[in-house]
């Protein structure tokens, strides 16, 4: 039987194996990017559940890729082979973008921009995610951009390193 953190750990490389599927296809970035959010956002959770403080309420949280990933990618970068990353300023906006695929609803009932379901425009038309042009989908391969999904893909596949 896996803990909860070995279990979030397992989806979160799961997640990773569609997304990296997804980047070599046809279909449209919105895809491709709902995989890269579930899948940096279960790994963050891996990681929560190793906590003891302060992590409670963030396990069962939305929106926590920016809060936790720079800080993992900080701890664990050197250890596990991706070097140590001085400057993780692009890497904390990349994450707070990413968070912000998350399907949300303001506070007038609207879904802002989103991977997963259609929202309403400014021009007062609904907008499809699979007709958009999301500008994260070419920020994800710019060095920043390299930098995150290299460490998310060696922390995912070397997740025992910080799951105890």
């Amino acid at each position: 039987m896996a803990s909860w953190s070995e279990a979030f750990a397992a989806q979160a490389s799961s997640d990773m194996d569609a997304f990296l599927v997804l980047e070599g296809s046809g279909l449209p970035s919105s895809h491709r990017l709902h995989y890269l959010q579930m899948w940096l956002e279960k790994l963050c959770k891996a990681y929560l559940w190793t906590q003891e403080d302060g992590a409670g309420e963030l396990r069962f949280r939305h929106n926590v890729i920016a809060r936790v990933l720079p800080s993992l990618i900080a701890k664990y970068g050197h250890r596990i082979g991706t070097g140590a990353y001085r400057d993780l300023t692009g890497i904390r906006q990349l994450c707070r973008e990413i968070d912000l695929l998350h399907p949300q609803v303001d506070d007038e009932g609207r879904r802002p921009e989103n991977v997963e379901y259609p929202w309403m425009g400014n021009s007062g038309e609904a907008e499809v995610p699979a007709l958009w042009n999301f500008s994260l989908a070419r920020r994800l391969y710019s060095n920043p951009g390299r930098q995150l999904l290299k460490a998310a893909s060696v922390l995912t596949r070397n997740a025992s390193e910080f799951i105890h």
